[in-house]
């Protein structure tokens, strides 16, 4: 894969600091979906300025987030993020921050929507809360334009669509996510034109394994039947009061 065009973010603070925000005091939702039904969440665009928000035209009908790009200055094939989900910004509450693989955090999804004029090739990249190192997966199949289209990415080392982990190692990304990124391989037909392009989000995903998806499904099902068997023994009681 060729250079990414990603500014790291750096900071001058003490290792102790770093810790803190890098260690167990984060812990992701999962699962967890943001569906944008409310507002944009804190989600920005590549130039981590707030995205913009419709309360329709969703994957799902409903609310969904999007952003525009330039690609005037632009270089055929570049890498570049344009969608990002920050813990600095405090995207989704926090939902998606945290040690993934502590969490159990085992599937990623979002849909997509580009209006550009060609196909385009998105990537995802999950990074660390000072946005380095990161480990970015390839969506292969392009993306056509005006439809939603579902990405999904297993989070596995074993993973074919990882091509980086920017020196780093999957365990050592993936036990401190602070940033989820969506971005695009820059199209030759669209390098250095003076044209925006506007990117939808939809339906963030992060899944756990299934064994444990099995496991919360159980114990819905046992807390309805619960609440269905108390409903019962409170009707009961009130029949017998009034007989």
């Amino acid at each position: 894969m060729k250079q990414y065009k990603m500014k790291r973010i750096l900071h001058c603070v003490p290792a102790s600091v770093f810790a803190v925000l890098a260690g167990p005091a984060y812990a992701a939702t999962v699962p967890f979906t943001e569906t944008f039904d409310a507002d944009h969440a804190n989600w920005a665009d590549g130039a981590n300025m707030p995205l913009s928000w419709s309360a329709v035209g969703g994957a799902d009908g409903g609310g969904h987030a999007f952003g525009s790009f330039n690609f005037e200055n632009a270089q055929a094939s570049a890498d570049l993020v344009v969608l990002r989900g920050s813990q600095s910004l405090g995207a989704s509450g926090g939902a998606f921050i945290g040690d993934w693989i502590g969490d159990g955090v085992t599937g990623f999804s979002t849909y997509v929507r580009h209006d550009a004029a060609v196909p385009m090739t998105f990537f995802a990249r999950f990074a660390a809360p000072f946005n380095f190192p990161a480990g970015v997966a390839i969506n292969f199949a392009p993306i056509p334009p005006n439809q939603w289209t579902l990405i999904e990415i297993p989070i596995s080392a074993s993973n074919p669509q990882f091509v980086t982990f920017e020196g780093s190692t999957f365990e050592s990304v993936f036990n401190s996510i602070g940033n989820v990124q969506i971005g695009v391989r820059t199209p030759e037909a669209l390098a250095g034109v003076d044209t925006n392009v506007t990117f939808g989000l939809d339906l963030v995903t992060i899944v756990p394994e299934p064994a444990t998806l099995g496991l919360l499904a159980m114990g819905a099902i046992v807390g309805l039947c619960g609440r269905r068997k108390r409903a019962r023994a409170k009707a009961q009681t009130a029949r017998g009061s009034t007989g």
